[in-house]
């Protein structure tokens, strides 16, 4: 579907409201926010649409999604941490890690011992510790 055309359907629609677009860090992260009053569907949502999924799909499915008829096949997943929302798929390793960490309300550092300093090798000494005999 062209652009144009999802905006001029999305204006005619009696239950959606165009928002704008965001522009991500990337061309490719760029979307589309749209907002549904809830009628039809269990309740109002706002949705973000990446400007690639107006290119891949109908008007049909994108509506369908939009107005909570069907599910969309592919969510993109965002969190609120530091006082502002942020889309995770372009996280890197160690922000998905700090995120399961506050999810679990694991705030603490690991201990530091002698060695290298290295997780590893923290895991690698507590490991040794409990396979350890008693009083040794």
């Amino acid at each position: 579907m062209d652009g144009r055309e999802f905006y001029r359907r999305v204006q005619e629609h009696a239950h959606l409201t165009w928002r704008g677009v965001r522009q991500g860090v990337n061309s490719t992260d760029d979307v589309v926010l749209i907002s549904h009053d809830g009628h039809g569907s269990w309740q109002p949502g706002h949705y973000t649409v990446s400007i690639s999924a107006i290119g891949e799909h109908s008007w049909d499915d994108l509506q369908a999604v939009l107005t909570g008829k069907r599910q969309p096949r592919i969510m993109s997943h965002m969190t609120r941490i530091v006082g502002y929302y942020s889309q995770m798929h372009n996280w890197n390793g160690s922000k998905k890690a700090e995120l399961r960490d506050r999810q679990k309300g694991n705030y603490g550092v690991p201990e530091m011992t002698k060695g290298d300093g290295s997780v590893k090798e923290v895991e690698r000494q507590e490991a040794a510790k409990q396979t350890a005999p008693a009083g040794v």
